[in-house]
């Protein structure tokens, strides 16, 4: 008596056992594994960018123009499809945009908040630096942004997203945050 698979993706991998045991056996390890993997990563960026849209809304910003407010990501994108929720969403009188610009500099220029991908660890103070000239809010999950010059750094604590903020650089840029929003920072400088 021959036993049916109970599923396609089961019938698949008996398939290729009898085929490529090494292979299929490789697959049935790996492939659980990664999505696992990805699965806790895309919920804390699901969460930092769900944060972000809070932090836009509870903030003024001193050069919103014409009624959009570009949130762009610089260096390696963390975040994948999960801004596309982001795009158009009403912040009071403005609508957020997002973009993804091929250098600090463009990012200044285009935009009233940039999130500093880990990628650009390398130019975060001189990026900080020109952000509180340009009137940007910067926003960072990089260790030790904060300290660097990025007036929000994210963090997960206790599978929920914490954050510090500098206030002397935002400040500087002529931004001011809710205290709503600036009593939950584990740590303001």
């Amino acid at each position: 008596m021959r036993l049916r698979p109970a599923s396609p993706h089961v019938a698949w991998l008996a398939a290729s056992a009898r085929r490529w045991p090494r292979c299929a056996l490789a697959l049935a390890l790996l492939l659980p594994a990664a999505a696992r993997a990805q699965a806790p990563a895309a919920a804390e960026y699901a969460a930092k960018a769900a944060f972000i849209y809070n932090l836009a809304l509870f903030s003024t910003f001193p050069d919103a123009r014409a009624g959009l407010i570009r949130l762009c990501i610089l260096g390696r994108d963390p975040f994948g499809k999960l801004l596309a929720g982001l795009e158009g969403k009403p912040l009071g009188d403005a609508r957020m945009t997002i973009a993804y610009p091929p250098s600090g500099r463009d990012a200044l220029k285009q935009c009233q908040i940039v999130f500093v991908s880990a990628s650009e660890s390398d130019t975060v103070a001189l990026l900080a630096q020109s952000a509180r000239q340009e009137g940007v809010l910067t926003v960072s999950d990089a260790k030790g942004a904060a300290r660097m010059g990025i007036m929000v750094e994210l963090d997960v604590e206790d599978k929920r997203i914490a954050f510090e903020f500098n206030a002397e650089a935002a400040r500087a840029a002529n931004i001011a945050l809710s205290s709503k929003v600036l009593r939950l920072a584990r740590m303001v400088y």
